[in-house]
């Protein structure tokens, strides 16, 4: 539904920006390429590909397990950077062009100019899409708060638990983002290196143990009971992470939070250019890599086999 809505207008202020009726004026400042500026901008795009993560393990459990992988990455590549470049090149000619410093300010001001009143209606449509991106995002990170706590004291995730988990993590997300900065621009930014720092190590370890340790191969009834062959915690998961995340420290530029900021000792040899999360892909991987080589999978292929036959007994 929010694509429905978004695409015509974006086509339409794309088309009007190309055809010169957005206006705008030519900046007198020169642009220049900055190594620091480049990995900001780099590191934004990897922190918001990566946060789709959930969504993507979340719908892609439903395909048919005979999907050939190539489908999966293309359709979850394309799908995933189309619309970054195409409105990430948007917003760079609203901010040379117009001074726009917000993006929906900017696309309102911009959809005015093309013609009276597509940049309201655009606004009004473009930030109800972002309510529900909202909504879907909050009911996500509800999930994993009560996976979490259920994975240390047996909870019954009732509707009650789940709006008031929703709460919570609304006063959490508010009180953080508005003590990292008044500007709207900064706060995202900042908030997706701090979901970087964390995101990573995980996603390192997930892609590390389907494409190259399992392959794909999983008793997928035993992820959901502590008897499992799986077990209630993974400690070569929890290892990699926490080995990942730690090589950041040093490399990390932390954005000010509250008036608390902090560059890492070898970010400040690196003329503060934060490359940490490049530094945690690769260390959680290899650590993880390195920790399963002592995996007997044959041992997992019998509660492999009994899973599929159980989970085919319920289609």
């Amino acid at each position: 539904m929010i694509l429905v809505f978004s695409l015509p207008i974006v086509t339409i202020l794309s088309i009007g920006v190309l055809l010169g009726l957005a206006q705008g004026h030519a900046s007198h400042q020169h642009f220049g390429f900055t190594v620091a500026a480049f990995m900001a901008q780099f590191s934004a795009a990897a922190a918001y590909n990566i946060t789709y993560a959930p969504y993507v393990s979340d719908y892609s459990r439903y395909l048919p397990k005979n999907t050939p992988s190539r489908k999966v990455i293309g359709s979850v590549f394309f799908g995933a950077a189309a619309s970054p470049i195409w409105l990430i090149a948007l917003g760079a000619w609203l901010a040379i062009r117009l001074g726009a410093t917000d993006g929906l300010l900017g696309t309102k001001l911009a959809g005015n100019n093309i013609f009276h009143p597509l940049g309201t209606v655009s606004a009004i449509l473009l930030a109800a899409g972002l309510a529900a991106t909202m909504g879907m995002n909050a009911y996500g990170g509800m999930l994993s708060v009560l996976t979490a706590i259920d994975s240390i004291k047996r909870i019954k995730p009732t509707r009650r638990a789940r709006i008031v988990t929703v709460l919570v993590l609304t006063v959490v997300w508010y009180v953080t983002a508005d003590s990292i900065s008044s500007s709207a621009v900064a706060t995202v930014l900042n908030s997706l290196t701090l979901m970087l720092y964390l995101l990573v190590p995980w996603t390192a370890t997930n892609l590390v143990d389907f494409f190259v340790v399992r392959r794909g191969h999983y008793a997928i009834a035993d992820l959901f009971t502590p008897r499992g062959i799986y077990g209630s915690w993974g400690r070569r998961g929890l290892t990699a992470y926490a080995l990942g995340f730690l090589a950041e420290i040093p490399f990390m530029v932390l954005p000010g939070i509250a008036g608390f900021t902090y560059t890492g000792p070898l970010a400040k040899q690196l003329s503060n250019v934060d490359i940490s999360w490049l530094v945690g892909l690769a260390v959680a991987g290899t650590s993880y890599w390195l920790l399963s080589r002592s995996l007997d999978l044959r041992d997992e292929a019998p509660a492999i086999e009994a899973s599929d036959e159980r989970l085919g007994a319920t289609l």
